[in-house]
């Protein structure tokens, strides 16, 4: 499988705001999520960089990231291609484009997420509350090669 990474285009918007919805009313299922709308795309990535990722011509996913703090928002990959290495190409290019250490928060109870990033270098730093719950404040920091 092909994963196309991008930046965001106005057309991606509909697609975006769907994938956002649907994946955080089925992942986020110990926490009520009927107050959840379409337009919660828009308001939780202002002022984000946004990539895209494309597996044929569907969109698969997204990552953003608030670039002044080198902090990653958000990561969401449609149900159908999780597990398939759509969040980690994702990842990798966000990485890219961001200076070290970066950060972000996973909530405790979404323990693919937690396990996701775990596997992919990210540190424990600390846990907090949010309104969703409890979550671990990750870290990830550059991996200098020793050249011999």
């Amino acid at each position: 499988m092909t994963v196309r990474i991008t930046t965001l285009q106005s057309n991606d918007l509909p697609a975006l705001r769907e994938l956002y919805l649907n994946v955080r009313q089925a992942t986020f299922a110990w926490f009520d999520t009927s107050h959840y709308q379409l337009a919660d795309f828009d308001t939780d990535t202002i002022d984000e960089f946004i990539l895209v990722a494309y597996v044929g011509n569907k969109l698969a996913g997204f990552v953003s990231a608030y670039m002044p703090d080198n902090f990653i928002h958000h990561l969401y990959v449609d149900a159908i291609y999780q597990k398939q290495g759509v969040g980690t190409a994702l990842l990798n290019a966000i990485l890219e484009k961001l200076k070290f250490p970066v950060r972000l928060k996973c909530l405790e109870n979404n323990t693919s997420a937690v396990a996701f990033y775990e596997k992919h270098g990210f540190r424990y730093v600390e846990k907090g509350v949010s309104m969703e719950g409890i979550y671990i404040l990750f870290k990830y920091e550059e991996i200098l090669v020793s050249q011999h």
